[in-house]
């Protein structure tokens, strides 16, 4: 069956291109290699911006996807040194179940939906893609004129669109993502989000208090041990944040890209285009959601634009997303004002501020 284009991925990026082209009158399938609802290693923070984005084009968000305690104030920084600091919103943000979330955007994204489908292969010409996958009932082909690929870190559409770019940029940086959750308690107002920034190369780890449950989220490098960098954390916060952990901890890992603290990144070719982590996307603060939801809105605008054009559409993209990268890179050295949605004026004043900044931001471009 032909379709006007087809999505790999339903997280974020790739729901908000489908819910975009359909709401256009683009016949869209998505494709989604898991089972939905499907667990994701996640916080699942949204920023005010991501808020705003999800309700103006999915509709409120229902009560079943939030969190415990779902109104999010910001961030907390602490530093291994001392230093402790505020960045708060500019207005509340949301905490989500990510499942539940995911589930939602998928199906309220006007889309034909298929999960188990997982992509093994395709060929993307001009104005044609033909693709192939695998699911229940065995190997199936499908047609279109366009594709949005939001196949996440160790996207399989980067490795067969730019091979070159995925050995040389991509697959360098492909890290584990920890994010190891139990049962305990710790000296923390749940409404903010925790960043902790470690010294020796150990760079920022995440962490969040919901009810009786505790979560830690840290990156590994490959060829380095997660539970060296997990105990670390967990012996920073038991001295900062009184962090009393009971029990056993629940290990889920996930991959994630550091593409863009090299400033690399890939937005696809001809008329299929990357977004989200698969184009190298990756939020350093931990709110990865927003840049997801805007890059895959973008894609799918770039295509209704382009459509009955004889330009191809990652043309139209590449020159739309030039202002969403270059204010990236931006947030990524301007600390000390308002960056995103955060208000990070606390790290500008005094020397131990300038010094956490640096040290920051060193950590934000360290591939």
């Amino acid at each position: 069956m032909h379709y006007d284009a087809i999505v790999i991925g339903a997280g974020p990026a790739g729901c908000m291109a489908a819910r975009t082209l359909s709401r256009a009158g683009f016949k869209v399938l998505l494709l989604e290699k898991e089972r939905i609802p499907r667990d994701k290693a996640c916080g699942g923070f949204l920023p005010p911006r991501a808020v705003k984005m999800v309700e103006e084009s999915f509709g409120p968000l229902p009560s079943s996807c939030f969190a415990p305690q779902p109104e999010m104030l910001g961030a907390r920084l602490l530093c291994e040194g001392g230093g402790d600091y505020e960045l708060p919103f500019s207005s509340p943000g949301l905490a989500v179940e990510r499942g539940r979330f995911d589930a939602f955007l998928a199906a309220e994204c006007c889309a034909e939906v298929r999960d188990g489908m997982e992509v093994e292969e395709f060929t993307a010409l001009r104005f044609r893609v033909q693709l192939k996958a695998r699911g229940e009932k065995g190997r199936e082909e499908f047609e279109s004129t366009y594709l949005v690929a939001a196949d996440g870190a160790g996207s399989l559409a980067l490795r067969l669109l730019r091979p070159e770019f995925h050995r040389l940029y991509a697959a360098p940086v492909l890290e584990r993502g920890m994010l190891v959750a139990g049962e305990g308690d710790m000296d923390w107002d749940s409404q903010w989000m925790g960043l902790a920034l470690l010294r020796k190369d150990a760079g920022l780890a995440r962490f969040f208090r919901r009810g009786d449950l505790v979560g830690l989220a840290v990156n590994i490098s490959p060829g380095k041990e997660w539970k060296e960098k997990l105990d670390r954390l967990l012996s920073f916060l038991e001295e900062r944040a009184g962090l009393r952990m009971r029990g056993e901890m629940v290990r889920r890992t996930a991959a994630s890209n550091r593409m863009a603290a090299a400033g690399q990144y890939n937005l696809g070719a001809g008329c299929a285009l990357l977004a989200g982590e698969a184009a190298g996307l990756l939020d350093p603060w931990g709110f990865g959601i927003f840049l997801a939801l805007e890059s895959g809105r973008v894609a799918a605008e770039s295509l209704v634009e382009s459509a009955g054009e004889r330009i191809t559409p990652h043309v139209r993209y590449r020159y739309r997303m030039k202002e969403i990268l270059e204010r990236e890179a931006a947030e990524r050295k301007g600390l000390g004002g308002m960056v995103g949605d955060f208000d990070t004026s606390s790290l500008a004043t005094g020397k131990t501020a300038r010094r956490d900044r640096r040290a920051l931001a060193r950590a934000f471009r360290s591939p």
